[in-house]
C-alpha cells in the first residue's frame, strides 16, 4: 500500500508542476498579447517598430501656389470645382465638347475670379 500512495503522490506532484508550467506559460502569452494589442492600437509605435520615421516636409518657398490645392487658402486665383456654367451642363455635353471650348470656359473662369 506504501508503495501505492508513493506512486499516487509522484503522480500528483507531476501533475500539479505541469499544472504550474502551464500556468506560467498562459501568463506569457497574455502579457504578449498586451503587449501586442497596445502596439496595435498605437499607429505610430507600429510604424516605429517597422523603422519609419515621421517627417513633416515643409513647403517650398519657391513655389508658385497650385490653384487645385484643397490645403491653400482660398486666394481671388483660386479655382472652385464648380463653376456657375459648368454646373449647369450634363455630363454628356462636357464630353462632346472639344478642346477649344473646354480651354475658353477655363478662360473665362479664370477671368471671372480675377
Amino acid at each position: 500500500m506504501t508503495e501505492e500512495t508513493s506512486n499516487a503522490e509522484q503522480l500528483i506532484g507531476v501533475l500539479i508542476n505541469k499544472m504550474e508550467s502551464m500556468d506560467s506559460n498562459l501568463m506569457l502569452l497574455k502579457a504578449e498579447n498586451d503587449a501586442l494589442k497596445r502596439l496595435v492600437n498605437n499607429p505610430q509605435r507600429l510604424l516605429r517598430k517597422m523603422g519609419l520615421v515621421s517627417v513633416n516636409t515643409p513647403f517650398t518657398e519657391d513655389l508658385l501656389n497650385d490653384p487645385f490645392r484643397g490645403d491653400m487658402e482660398l486666394e481671388s486665383g483660386t479655382i472652385l470645382k464648380s463653376q456657375p456654367k459648368v454646373g449647369s451642363m450634363s455630363n454628356e455635353d462636357i464630353h462632346s465638347m472639344s478642346w477649344e471650348e473646354i480651354h475658353e470656359i477655363a478662360q473665362n473662369a479664370k477671368g471671372a475670379t480675377q
